[in-house]
């Protein structure tokens, strides 16, 4: 009687659920970020498309501009654009070469406002970044300062302006402190916020690591918090123009708040929309420089968000 040999099945060893897991991740991780490449891509207009869009808003107002400036009531108060735009030539631009072409306006009304809106968010800076800090790092500081902190902002700005001529007199100081006053609030609300939410857990690390308190400022609370600092600073940013005509419309020999309540006084309605279009193309001009700042500063807070998503 024989005995049938078995056969010897050779049986490769099966990965591990770990390896194939990491394995099937780290195939199908390429291949989500190209489809989301090429969805981004094909989601992105062309730039003729683009910025045909984004000029379709400015059209529309300058069209209800020159419709108003037509009708025979409103006509008598509204120029039509081209008049306008050929007034701000003539007062705000000119022909000398040895004046950079800028005219008598420029000098005399728009660039002592334009320093005085710098000033004062230049003190709202320092003063929110600051004292944002100083207590975003302590929930016991900022319990017990949050109500003067939010009576501040609600104080009406406007409203302050007599105080402010009485504790500092008639030049510019009163008017680039108000500015500073009023537009301080977004920068050390939001720097507040982002400081506090860096994490207890970072400044535990900090600890344990016995980083500096420097660099635990300038590498980790500071560069955590930017993003919303910056969110701050451009709220603030727009109300410092907003202000800087408030605090320029009385008591002031100069400025474009003076120059704007000067020819309206004088039914110098040229003159009126002049200056108009004089601070929208200054808030265009603020907007399109703390646009490329801010993408400089926070280009590795995108470049980190991208990644994550």
């Amino acid at each position: 009687m024989t005995v049938p040999a078995q056969e010897h099945v050779v049986t490769q060893p099966s990965q591990a659920p770990e390896s194939v897991a990491v394995a099937e991740r780290s195939s199908v991780a390429p291949a989500s970020r190209k489809r989301r490449k090429g969805q981004a891509e094909g989601a992105r207009s062309p730039w003729p498309a683009r910025v045909a869009l984004r000029l379709v808003m400015p059209a529309l107002i300058v069209l209800v501009w020159w419709l108003l400036s037509t009708d025979p009531k409103f006509g008598l108060f509204i120029k039509d654009p081209l008049t306008s735009c050929e007034r701000f030539v003539t007062d705000f631009l000119s022909t000398d070469p040895g004046s950079f072409f800028l005219g008598d306006a420029t000098f005399q009304h728009f660039l002592p406002s334009v320093q005085r809106a710098l000033l004062g968010l230049a003190i709202a800076l320092v003063v929110g970044v600051v004292v944002g800090v100083l207590l975003g790092i302590s929930p016991i500081m900022t319990a017990l300062f949050q109500p003067l902190v939010h009576l501040g902002r609600s104080l009406p700005s406007p409203a302050l302006l007599g105080v402010f001529f009485f504790l500092f007199g008639t030049g510019d100081s009163p008017k680039v402190f108000l500015i500073a006053f009023s537009i301080v609030w977004p920068i050390l609300l939001n720097t507040i916020d982002g400081v506090s939410s860096v994490g207890l857990a970072r400044a535990q690390t900090a600890a344990v690591f016995r980083i500096p308190r420097r660099d635990v400022l300038f590498s980790i609370l500071l560069p955590g918090a930017a993003p919303k600092i910056f969110a701050g600073i451009r709220t603030s940013l727009s109300f410092s123009l907003i202000l800087m005509i408030i605090s320029e419309l009385q008591k002031s020999e100069n400025g474009l708040g003076y120059l704007l309540i000067q020819s309206q006084r004088n039914f110098d309605y040229g003159g009126f929309w002049a200056v108009l279009i004089a601070l929208v193309l200054l808030g265009v001009a603020f907007n399109v420089i703390f646009k490329a700042i801010e993408r400089r500063v926070l280009a590795w807070h995108r470049g980190a968000t991208q990644q994550s998503d």
